[in-house]
């Protein structure tokens, strides 16, 4: 139960003191209606009689105060005024509660977004893209109808110590009877509680599982597909699944158990409780009816109270778990503090530079320079350690000896985020959103417009085949562009790279997927643009592009050698 109320209290974008004040003022104000009761009973029973409760005493010395006559028809019309503003007041703060529990969920997914872009790619690298994504799209969800469900458990317990102070006043021994009965209900279905909790706590995982399993499934859907072996990944899911389902089955069996034993206990309870009250404390009229009313309701709320706390209890993990997802990826961000303007139009350098991965060596003691308007093709193996050359220029890792310069200056004292503002990147997977051409450039980018796009698909002779797509710029190019070919795509991914007017172009083993002929014609592409305007920088482990470097370095592992390339040699 304190996840729940930490939930309530804890949550951002909410304002819980001002939906608690309403719940307070509302169950004041529902007291005070059932304690109208008192002098309406002792009223119908025995004219001006009173049943002698300090309760109704302060309802006569009220009524009094106010002006309102102790009569019948006043007492009815004070009783139902004060049942209609606890109506309001609680529609209030749970409509309140309602809506906000979409924006628990929305800022719970924005914190986790953010908070993942700004983590280290190390720490990225290290962990499930299907593990986000479903906190993203599923576990904030459930965590918004958490906060939702804390919120009517809130509700509940605040109109539960409201009842049990108007029974306190009307009859004390009947108020520690009722309030004995509900603990022990409570201490009972209390158990029913807690295994909620724990299938609540499994649904969780075993989603997670699920999501982690989809993403990777359908990331190779092609080659599961071509070569027919996607049955031994749906047995592997299979697993998971009955996990889930018999998690499932848990929260039903406990869910329907607590709500019908419930109303058992309740049904048995109350019952036993007016006999007793009659016969041997011969509790008088109106005090009996007014307790059974308020003994009723205290039972049925506290019904009520363990229904929602049951279903809060099965969600708050979902909470629990986004929060420390978030703190987690906090915990591993970039931590750059340099303010420095950085200046690609004077070249970078590494200068003996090195790195490891889990203390497995990658470069050591490297010196080279990238010099500012030429083409620096680096090229080796794969797993010979250029793409994390490439890495460090860009700040991705930080080496652990050495000085990596950008125009000059060491990378910790420049703006990182004004340096990669300034890099065009194509990576070696070619990735495209299930979107249409000119989303899949301008990645959202309301500064990049038309023109740009245009001027961007010009550079790499992709205006003809655009042009020529059913919808132009608006058509959709499928998932991952399944509708284009892979030169198509590539040409998209070089566009993207180059719309929004980057200083250095990174291009990642552009070419390795291609055949010759499209090869030749990216590299011609690529030549064609080394006019000066960019600082270009390409990892490959094909010979064609030692035709267009202006500096060739052959990385091996452990080792970076410059040589001659064939556009120096022809030189």
């Amino acid at each position: 139960m304190r996840s729940t109320f930490n939930i309530f209290f804890k949550a951002a974008e909410t304002r819980p003191w001002l939906v608690l004040i309403c719940l307070v003022f509302g169950g004041i104000a529902e007291a005070a209606g059932v304690g109208t009761l008192l002098p309406i009973v002792a009223t119908i029973s025995g004219g001006e009689g009173t049943s002698g409760s300090p309760l109704d005493q302060a309802i006569r010395q009220f009524m009094a105060t106010i002006g309102v006559p102790t009569e019948l028809g006043p007492m009815i019309a004070l009783m139902s005024l004060f049942m209609i503003l606890k109506a309001v007041l609680l529609f209030s703060a749970l409509s309140y509660a309602g809506i906000a529990s979409a924006a628990v969920a929305v800022d719970l997914r924005q914190r986790l977004l953010s908070a993942l872009f700004r983590a280290q790619w190390r720490y990225y690298s290290e962990q499930s893209r299907g593990r986000f994504a479903n906190a993203v799209a599923n576990d904030a969800g459930r965590a918004g109808a958490a906060y939702h469900l804390s919120a009517r458990v809130v509700a509940y317990t605040v109109q539960a110590v409201g009842y049990v102070t108007v029974a306190v006043l009307v009859n004390w021994k009947l108020a520690v009877l009722g309030l004995g009965i509900g603990l022990l209900i409570a201490g009972i279905l209390g158990q029913l509680v807690r295994l909620s909790s724990k299938a609540g706590e499994k649904q969780t995982d075993r989603t997670s599982e699920l999501t982690v399993q989809t993403v990777d499934m359908l990331s190779n859907i092609k080659p599961l597909k071509t070569m027919q072996r996607w049955r031994v990944s749906i047995d592997a899911m299979s697993l998971t699944l009955e996990r889930l389902r018999k998690a499932l089955v848990r929260r039903e069996i406990f869910r329907h158990a607590l709500v019908q034993g419930g109303d058992v206990l309740l049904a048995i309870v109350i019952g036993a409780a007016v006999y007793f009250a009659h016969t041997v404390w011969k509790t008088p009229l109106a005090e009996l009816v007014v307790s059974g009313v308020i003994f009723f309701q205290i039972l049925a709320i506290i019904n009520r109270l363990q229904k929602f706390l049951q279903q809060a209890v099965e969600l708050d993990s979902a909470y629990v778990k986004t929060e420390a997802l978030i703190t987690d990826a906090t915990t591993n961000q970039e931590v750059w503090t340099g303010k420095a303007t950085p200046d690609p139009a004077l070249g970078c350098a590494f200068k003996g530079v090195s790195f490891a991965h889990a203390e497995a060596p990658v470069i050591q003691n490297l010196d080279l320079e990238v010099p500012a308007g030429a083409i620096t093709v680096f090229m080796g193996p794969s797993g010979s350690g250029k793409t994390t050359i490439v890495d460090l220029l860009i700040g991705l890792h930080q080496a652990d000896k050495g000085r990596i310069e950008i125009g000059g200056q060491p990378i910790e004292e420049i703006d990182m985020a004004a340096w990669r503002r300034m890099i065009g990147y194509v990576p070696q997977e070619l990735s495209l959103l299930h979107a249409t051409v000119r989303e899949n450039i301008t990645l959202g980018d309301p500064d990049i417009d038309d023109a740009a796009i245009w001027a961007a698909l010009d550079q790499v002779n992709a205006r003809d085949f655009v042009e020529a797509l059913p919808e132009g710029l608006n058509t959709d190019v499928g998932d991952d562009g399944a509708k284009l070919s892979g030169g198509q795509r590539q040409r998209i991914s070089l566009a993207r790279a180059l719309a929004a007017s980057p200083k250095v172009l990174i291009l990642d083993e552009v070419t390795s997927a291609l055949d010759p002929t499209t090869e030749a014609a990216i590299v011609e592409n690529i030549a064609a643009l080394n006019n000066g305007r960019y600082t270009i920088v390409a990892i490959t482990h094909r010979p064609a592009w030692t035709r267009i470097a202006d500096r060739l370095y052959e990385v091996t592992p452990g080792k970076v050698t410059e040589t001659k390339s064939a556009k120096a040699r022809s030189a």
